[in-house]
């Protein structure tokens, strides 16, 4: 950026002492003069535009117009959406009594290899596995669970998949309160 800068200012200079030799050249030279005038300010011109158009970026700038349809797909960046998992952040469950909770998945397209398990304090007890099946692109499965002893616990959600060959890991907590 500096050097494109100290170009421009030397050029501009340039352009200035030539401008300045021509309007000081003898009035036998009219025609000279007018075009010399006319062209150092064109120069000027497309010199002024080469700076501006790094700040041209948008859809009318570029190799196609932006009512051409091949813009509309060099505009368009992919950006993946997140696995989405909903639950309840807490729950309150009686002690030794088998409960539910539903657990949504959403997962986009991009994702392969979705592994959903659960994990618990030591007095979590889950009655069905502790993996959950992911069928299709959303869902809900019921995580079945019983807690032993009254007390504050917790439920994790581990979720693991690969996106574009990128292993992707995350955690979700439920808060239990076992009364």
């Amino acid at each position: 950026m500096q050097t494109q800068h100290s170009l421009t200012t030397s050029l501009r200079a340039f352009i200035m002492s030539v401008l300045g030799s021509v309007l000081a050249a003898p009035r036998a030279y009219p025609l000279l003069r007018r075009l010399s005038v006319i062209s150092l300010m064109m120069l000027s011109v497309i010199s002024i535009q080469a700076n501006a158009c790094q700040f041209h970026g948008g859809r009318n700038f570029g190799i196609f117009p932006s009512f051409h349809p091949l813009q509309d797909m060099l505009s368009k960046e992919k950006v993946s959406q997140p696995i989405s998992v909903s639950h309840p952040r807490s729950t309150d469950t009686p002690p030794n009594t088998d409960a539910t909770l539903n657990i949504q998945y959403d997962i986009p397209d991009g994702y392969q290899n979705v592994v959903i398990t659960f994990s618990g304090s030591e007095s979590v007890r889950f009655l069905e596995g502790v993996q959950m099946p992911v069928r299709g692109v959303s869902g809900s499965y019921p995580l079945k669970y019983q807690v032993s002893k009254p007390g504050n616990h917790k439920i994790s959600l581990h979720i693991n998949a690969l996106e574009k060959d990128e292993p992707i890991s995350f955690q979700q907590n439920i808060q239990v309160s076992a009364i």
